[in-house]
């Protein structure tokens, strides 16, 4: 999976001055370092050297430990001097005190990367398996987080079956947990369940290192069979920070002044995570208003204060809530939507490809399934509710692609929120509706992607084909020629019967295609209807008797 637009910031921005230096192979120039995230950092250069968009800047720094080459994505001239904005060209790396574990999984995951996390804090190593973003398994080489040691501590296996299959591991060289199996120790059913409890651990563990170091490995995953897991980072993440020796580290958080206004976070790709919170954390979160301090909220839901922080330090760390220097306006997610979690719409993949087809020619109001005069309420409510279903953290086993559409779609229903909540942004954007026409009308952009769906079925994708010819036929069903190459495509993919459909289609919107009927012939023959194939191979012979694909169909029959 390639990296994401970097018009997205997935990785969290961490505010420091630090003094560093670039250089581009010349000339060697002094700079003040103003924030860093895992994939960039902001820099500021007091001078009026010749920088500008698209360079390659070697950087260095010792604190943040960045030592390599960065690539300026934007310059801008301020009074100050050149504020430039790099993004680092080399492996994400760094070190766990510049970094929060929360924010490297955070950002992995919407970033849709796909890779090894390997960690290492001394004798300690561990490796965290991500595909597509969702963390699919996890490795230790700490003995207390083997399987059966786990299993064992637990009393879930005897130390007898522990003994044995410890034994058999290196006569075999088979798995622990297979062993167990093997001697009725684990029931096969079990075994998933053994194995992601084994990978919650090693993860949680993670969060009460004190320090170390982490490298990610782009595209690196196990060669053998693993049982893949589903694990979410937001529910990881609350978890592991939930524990007792973990929320002390987070001093930040835990010292945060008394009268700090405590708020949900404004982006709704933080609120709506896959996370089911503990009691106290819902009493917590039911005073948040944006309005109310830590000091009220200890009054209002009637906790002690260390309760609180520790909660509060676990929500921040997922960027659930955030403290804020002023009241919010009114408007926040309401406290059921963020708490409640709910089940994946029927025909999810369906639904995704259809919105990523609507949101270019849709406005803002029809996207969010509002008209014209809803009311600020009625406008918020219709966006948390489509807000928290299609939330990409929420679904998984979706491949790059779809999961790619599904991040496009949130940032659209983000913007058309965002526009439609602000009365000036409001009647600025229904101004502009008056008397606009689209841009693109359905019937160019099924073109433009049917040309796009030719030109993949042309250089051999197959799949990528279909998707585009799928697309084309939704944005416009009525051109037969559609229809016939989304046939082919779908004859390509050994999906006969789906062929059968669509060439049928073809030929039932031109009926005096002979090319579309003789084609249609050879599907049915596929499928062992003969006699469906010979009408259609006569059909094409019928409207044009020189047909040679009919011929061919037709004496390959008798």
């Amino acid at each position: 999976m390639g990296i994401q637009s970097r018009e997205n910031r997935y990785f969290r921005r961490y505010k420091k001055k630090l003094s560093g230096k670039v250089s581009n192979g010349k000339n060697a120039h002094a700079v003040e370092i103003v924030d860093y995230s895992l994939d960039g950092v902001g820099v500021m250069l007091h001078n009026n050297a010749p920088i500008s968009k698209g360079d390659v800047l070697n950087v260095e720094n010792d604190e943040l430990s960045i030592h390599g080459d960065c690539e300026v994505e934007w310059a801008s001239v301020t009074p100050s001097g050149l504020r430039l904005g790099l993004h680092k060209l080399a492996p994400l790396s760094g070190s766990l005190s510049n970094f929060r574990l929360a924010d490297i999984l955070i950002g992995l995951q919407r970033s849709l990367r796909s890779g090894t996390l390997r960690i290492l804090n001394g004798p300690v190593e561990k490796n965290i398996y991500l595909r597509n973003g969702d963390i699919i398994f996890a490795r230790s080489n700490q003995k207390q987080e083997r399987l059966g040691d786990i299993l064992l501590r637990e009393g879930r296996i005897t130390q007898a079956a522990y003994d044995i299959t410890a034994k058999l591991i290196s006569m075999t060289g088979k798995r622990q947990g297979a062993l167990l199996v093997e001697i009725k120790a684990l029931e096969p059913k079990d075994l998933t369940w053994a194995v992601q409890h084994q990978v919650e651990e090693i993860l949680l563990d993670l969060f009460t290192l004190s320090g170390g170091t982490f490298e990610f490995h782009e595209d690196v995953l196990p060669a053998e069979k693993i049982i893949r897991l589903k694990l979410p980072s937001g529910q990881i993440i609350y978890s592991g920070l939930k524990r007792t020796e973990c929320i002390e580290a987070l001093t930040d958080y835990l010292n945060l002044p008394a009268g700090t206004i405590i708020a949900f976070s404004q982006n709704p790709l933080d609120l709506f995570q896959d996370i089911t919170f503990d009691e106290e954390d819902k009493k917590i979160l039911a005073c948040i208003d944006g309005n109310r301090t830590i000091r009220d909220i200890g009054v209002l839901s009637g906790l002690d204060d260390a309760t609180i922080r520790r909660s509060l330090s676990a929500l921040m760390n997922t960027a659930i809530i955030e403290p804020v220097d002023r009241q919010m306006p009114e408007g926040s997610a309401p406290f059921e939507y963020i708490i409640s979690r709910s089940e994946p719409p029927p025909g999810l993949i369906d639904s995704i490809e259809e919105l990523h087809l609507k949101f270019p020619v849709s406005d803002y109001y029809s996207i969010l399934g509002v008209d014209d005069s809803a009311t600020d309420n009625e406008l918020r409510s219709a966006f948390y509710c489509i807000a928290r279903e299609y939330h990409p953290d929420r679904h998984f086993d979706l491949d790059a692609d779809i999961k790619g559409k599904l991040h496009t779609i949130y940032a659209y229903l983000i913007k058309a929120y965002n526009v439609l909540s602000s009365r000036e942004k409001r009647m600025e954007y229904n101004r502009s509706l008056s008397g606009k026409q689209p841009a693109f009308t359905r019937a160019e952009l099924a073109r433009n992607k049917f040309n796009e769906g030719h030109a993949h079925y042309s250089g051999g994708a197959v799949a990528e084909a279909a998707k585009d010819f799928k697309e084309a036929i939704y944005l416009d069903n009525t051109e037969a020629i559609y229809h016939f190459c989304y046939g082919l495509a779908l004859r390509d993919s050994d999906r006969l019967k789906d062929a059968e459909r669509a060439l049928s289609r073809a030929c039932k919107i031109a009926p005096e295609n002979d090319e579309f009927s003789a084609e249609l012939g050879y599907i049915y023959v596929r499928l062992g209807l003969l006699l469906r194939a010979k009408m259609s191979f006569i059909k094409a012979l019928q409207i044009n008797k020189t047909n040679r694909r009919a011929q061919e169909g037709l004496l390959s029959l008798q």
